[in-house]
């Protein structure tokens, strides 16, 4: 039995540690019965060790998010083999795709009539993901909240429709807010999955040039 959908074959893929710890992007090159091989894209991929347990979170723009468990079978520079394939449920799944940074930018409250407010307010994006972001500002802002904010992707600005969906404590005299993408096209997904797969090999080669 496939562990995952042919359909999902040459999507995007991360591997992490079960610690959520960041150890290679790549893509989604064979479905085999019982287990999966990720291909390395442009980068060589990390050498790990067998039976290691790992997570790896495909994304497909058509099928959305798909997130499994196993263990490492056979890792070399250009692919790993995972097997003893396991699924992993919604909310583990939004640990995945998310990206430290550090991006000021202004949001446009959406008041109750759906019009948008002309007076932005500051806010930075600490956050980001295929799902959301999590920002810092000085505004108050409610849980169920909707503003839209514009981020520059390969020199494209995009608008997103947020909804504020918890707050959370941050350093005065800032507020911290976990927020929730609300209609992002396919072209939207597919520029901010791109943009994160390439920021997290930026951030994989950083790591493997500063150890010891």
């Amino acid at each position: 039995m496939l562990p995952i959908a042919i359909e999902y074959l040459y999507s995007s893929c991360e591997v992490k540690t079960l610690s959520n710890k960041l150890l290679a992007t790549g893509s989604l090159s064979s479905i085999l019965d019982g287990s999966i091989q990720i291909g390395g894209n442009l980068d060589s991929l990390p050498t790990l060790h067998c039976n290691m347990a790992v997570k790896v979170s495909i994304y497909n723009s058509t099928l959305g998010f798909k997130v499994l468990v196993g263990k490492i079978f056979l890792s070399t520079s250009e692919m790993m083999k995972i097997t003893d394939i396991q699924s992993l449920s919604e909310f583990e799944r939004r640990n995945f795709f998310r990206l430290d940074v550090d991006i000021p930018v202004q949001g446009y409250l959406i008041l109750d009539n759906s019009s948008q407010d002309v007076n932005p307010f500051e806010l930075t994006v600490t956050d980001l993901s295929l799902s959301g972001i999590f920002i810092s500002t000085i505004q108050s802002l409610e849980a169920g909240q909707l503003f839209v904010t514009s981020l520059t992707l390969y020199d494209t600005s995009l608008p997103f429709r947020c909804q504020v969906q918890r707050e959370q404590p941050f350093d005065y005299p800032y507020n911290g807010y976990g927020c929730a993408f609300l209609d992002n096209s396919r072209f939207q997904s597919d520029l901010l999955c791109k943009y994160i797969f390439e920021k997290q090999r930026e951030q994989i080669r950083l790591s493997r040039d500063i150890q010891p």
